[in-house]
């Protein structure tokens, strides 16, 4: 299995070539191709997510208790709170944080749904759900990066499945084929993600 490290370059390297790409094709401005970047960042880690001990669901977990402790601080200094109720709030917040995210580790299982192309692509369109405000060619170039990025992800980990004896004879690990395909052992969890996906999609031609 292809490594964080790993993933984390082809991410980069496959953003970075697309957004290259939409800026001379697209018009996509210079000041927005870092977005894009961040965006297949983000889509090369995506399938990871549902490793318990990988550093993007840890790093999910720093960002999400940022913004929610932060936005619950906020709110609560807005209102003029009490310190003792503000610390309270935080701190029911980061218990609410932790809950889900142990509920999260417990549904999902490593190489189950999210390595698969139905969750890529839900990833996809969730990403021009997030940048569908900033102009449609944004949107579509951020999509096609995100996908590009989910995909190289896959396609690492299948190439990292195959083992070359003697530097000619090809032999499969017992991992082929667990994260190119379509549908987990999980009749739920295929069901729901590609509920998710026909619901974004729904949106996505909703909105335009």
């Amino acid at each position: 299995m292809a490594g964080h490290k790993t993933h984390f370059a082809a991410g980069v390297a496959t953003a970075a070539l697309l957004a290259g790409t939409t800026s001379i094709v697209g018009g996509i401005p210079h000041a927005q191709q870092p977005l894009l970047l961040a965006c297949g960042m983000a889509a090369g880690l995506a399938p990871d997510l549902d490793s318990d001990t990988s550093k993007p669901l840890a790093i999910l977990k720093s960002i999400v208790g940022v913004l929610v402790v932060g936005a619950v601080v906020a709110d609560s200094v807005r209102r003029g709170l009490p310190m003792p109720e503000i610390a309270a709030r935080s701190g029911l917040a980061m218990g609410l944080i932790a809950l889900m995210f142990v509920i999260f580790t417990r549904l999902t299982v490593h190489r189950g749904i999210m390595h698969s192309v139905p969750f890529v692509a839900l990833w996809a369109l969730l990403t021009m759900q997030i940048t569908y405000s900033l102009g449609r060619n944004l949107t579509l170039a951020a999509g096609l990066v995100a996908l590009m990025a989910g995909l190289s992800h896959l396609l690492l980990d299948e190439l990292w499945a195959i083992d070359f004896q003697s530097g000619l004879i090809p032999r499969l690990k017992s991992t082929f084929g667990t994260a190119f395909k379509f549908w987990s052992s999980s009749f739920v969890a295929t069901t729901a993600c590609y509920a998710g996906l026909a619901a974004l999609l729904w949106m996505h031609f909703y909105r335009s």
